[in-house]
C-alpha cells in the first residue's frame, strides 16, 4: 500500500503544481508552470533568477518566437 500511496502523492503534487522535482521525477519537457517569453535568453534567466518570481526551480526553454520561462513552485 505505500507505494500506491507514493504514486499518488506524486500525481496529486504534479496536478496541483508541487515541485516533484525534489522528488527525483525526470521528464522528457517542461512540466512547470509557463510563467512568460521573453526575447533574449539573458532576460528569460534575469526572471527566473529573481526573488520574485517565487520558484523552487526554474528553466528557459527556446522557443521559436523567443524563450519560455518555467518555473516550478
Amino acid at each position: 500500500m505505500r507505494i500506491k500511496s507514493t504514486i499518488a502523492a506524486l500525481a496529486f503534487a504534479t496536478v496541483a503544481g508541487v515541485s516533484t522535482v525534489a522528488a527525483g521525477t525526470a521528464s522528457a519537457g517542461p512540466l512547470g508552470t509557463y510563467y512568460a517569453t521573453y526575447p533574449s535568453l539573458y532576460s528569460c534567466r534575469a526572471d527566473g533568477e529573481s526573488s520574485y518570481t517565487g520558484g523552487y526551480y526554474w528553466e528557459c526553454v527556446e522557443n521559436w518566437d523567443g524563450w519560455d520561462l518555467y518555473i516550478w513552485y
